[in-house]
């Protein structure tokens, strides 16, 4: 007896790594779906594009209409999907493919969402716990009321007072001794006008001191060549936000210099120039990653055909370049 074949195994097609390794921490669940679609319709039958109706991406991947001209919109817009033609007069559907080369994907503004998305998580959880302030739950730092406690009548029909901290008169029997309730302490940086004001906001070479030294010389580079200034270092308690991704960034820039076997400076250079040419949103020292590898690498290519005739606008800065093994 035969078995029913595997359908799983053999039945395979090729996405790129680049999706799942670099991407998809930044994209959302639906929107991942519809990139997987298009790299099972594209590359999944060896297609660089392919016309795909609206409604057979919504059939595949469960979502609605609406869902998915956001998600094409979205993915678009981080160029890693491109809209080759639109719908045709047979009504097949849009032309679509794939992004084939990294280095146009904008991660600048992937990183950027993810960053708006945090800080309005942050946000709710700030007006979750200021409800729960106002409404006195959970807190051990509520202060003690000035007016005395709420009337509690008694069995007999009288009055039960909580004064100041004296007896307490209970009618149809003796008195009851408490003691005075003590008000809850607070700690200084609580106390409203009485707390220290905060420190002014700091300088941009004291921001560039706070990050850490193999970051320090990469943050004023991006200041100098970029006009682009360093976030503050964030508490001791808070995340890391902005200034984490700003360490990542910058370590990473390092090492693409690294690698290359050039100071970081000059890569910076040489990405400011192949940046200059096109520019796009720069938010972080991350997004310049890809084109700094790129403009390097352009560099050490022409460098070794013919130094004599590198053209602009490279030139300037190519005129001391020195890739790795050069003498």
């Amino acid at each position: 007896m035969n078995e029913a074949p595997n359908k799983i195994i053999p039945n395979s097609f090729q996405t790129p790594n680049f999706f799942v390794d670099g991407c998809m921490v930044y994209l959302t669940g639906n929107e991942f779906k519809c990139l997987a679609y298009l790299a099972r319709k594209t590359f999944g039958w060896q297609k660089r594009t392919d016309r795909i109706s609206k409604s057979q991406i919504a059939t595949y991947t469960g979502l609605n209409n609406e869902t998915v001209d956001k998600c094409m919109e979205t993915l678009v817009s981080f160029s890693l999907v491109v809209r080759v033609a639109e719908n045709n007069i047979g009504n097949d559907g849009v032309e679509w493919a794939l992004q084939t080369d990294d280095s146009q994907v904008r991660f600048d503004l992937m990183q950027a969402r993810q960053a708006k998305l945090a800080q309005g998580h942050r946000q709710k959880t700030e007006k979750a716990r200021l409800k729960k302030t106002e409404r006195g739950v959970g807190l051990s730092n509520n202060p003690t009321p000035e007016t005395p406690s709420v009337e509690q009548k008694t069995e007999g029909g009288g009055i039960v007072q909580q004064l100041g901290g004296g007896d307490v008169q209970q009618p149809q029997g003796g008195i009851v001794q408490q003691s005075p309730q003590k008000p809850i302490k607070t700690k200084e940086k609580n106390m409203g006008a009485n707390a220290p004001a905060r420190a002014a906001s700091s300088t941009p070479e004291q921001r560039i001191e706070n990050f850490p030294e193999d970051c320090r010389e990469g943050v004023r580079l991006m200041l100098a060549i970029f006009n682009l200034l360093p976030p503050e270092k964030p508490a001791p308690t808070a995340k890391a936000g902005d200034f984490g991704f700003w360490i990542n960034g910058i370590r990473a820039l390092n090492q693409v210099a690294s690698d290359y076997g050039v100071s970081l400076e000059q890569a910076m250079q040489l990405a400011y120039a192949h940046w200059n040419r096109s520019p796009f949103n720069l938010s972080n020292p991350g997004a310049l990653k890809k084109v700094m590898a790129s403009a390097v690498a352009q560099a050490v290519s022409q460098v070794s055909k013919s130094p004599s005739k590198v053209e602009t606008p490279l030139a300037d800065q190519l005129k001391t370049f020195k890739p790795r093994g050069s003498a």
